[in-house]
């Protein structure tokens, strides 16, 4: 019997639908705790030092972050896979996991999201406008030049639908939260491949998830999972 599979973080965290929308594509029952790391208590910093979410809870195990997480899922649910069976692919499907987790979550959602939605509701602070000025006219763009030379016309960057296409979807999502709209006639090919991300089940699920909780109040917070993952 599989132990209960637990993850601490809120859904409105890309890094955490990452990781809900992996164990959702892979069949694995899970419960989720809706924590915000700026109002968790000091003892969060236990299981994790940067208090960061998710955290994956496993019986006695505990680990955190979303790449850690996600490749221990990987290894003990290999019956479907978001990480490619081919080497080649398995790197490139890394790579781009890594790019969307660090460059977007570093210079483009922590400066849009956090300075748009997360500083004033939550931490009852002015935004940095500097900040989302270099996000929208700078970082962002690159990243979008990039990506759109690198998806492909059809499918998915690394054949089927991996882990890679799984974290740049739901890091965009939460852009698109922070008013940010994509140029579909300057990034094509990206907007293209954006729709068929948008679409996968699993990742549209938990993007569904959390678009009411972005509106709803935290004590909400819980109710809303219940009905939105009584299938999961």
């Amino acid at each position: 019997m599989r132990d209960e599979i637990t993850i601490i973080g809120t859904p409105i965290s890309p890094y955490v639908r990452k990781v809900l929308a992996i164990l959702d594509i892979k069949g694995v029952p899970f419960r989720c705790i809706p924590l915000v790391p700026f109002r968790a208590e000091e003892d969060f910093s236990e299981i994790s030092p940067l208090r960061r979410i998710p955290v994956m809870r496993v019986g006695d195990f505990t680990i955190p972050d979303s790449s850690v997480i996600a490749q221990y899922l990987e290894e003990r649910f290999p019956e479907t896979r978001v990480y490619p069976e081919n080497l080649e692919a398995r790197a490139r499907s890394r790579w781009f996991e890594e790019y969307a987790d660090d460059h977007f979550g570093r210079n483009i959602i922590f400066n849009l999201f956090f300075q748009k939605r997360v500083k004033p509701a939550v931490l009852k602070q002015e935004p940095d406008q500097a900040l989302i000025d270099s996000a929208l006219n700078d970082h962002f763009p690159k990243a979008l030049d990039y990506l759109e030379r690198e998806v492909p016309d059809e499918g998915f960057l690394c054949g089927d639908v991996s882990v890679a296409d799984l974290m740049i979807g739901a890091m965009v999502r939460n852009a698109v939260w922070a008013d940010w709209r994509l140029d579909e006639a300057k990034w094509p090919r990206f907007a293209a491949y954006l729709s068929r991300v948008n679409a996968i089940p699993s990742l549209a699920k938990m993007n569904a998830l959390a678009d009411e909780m972005l509106l709803a109040h935290p004590k909400q917070h819980q109710e809303i999972m219940a009905k939105h993952l009584q299938a999961a």
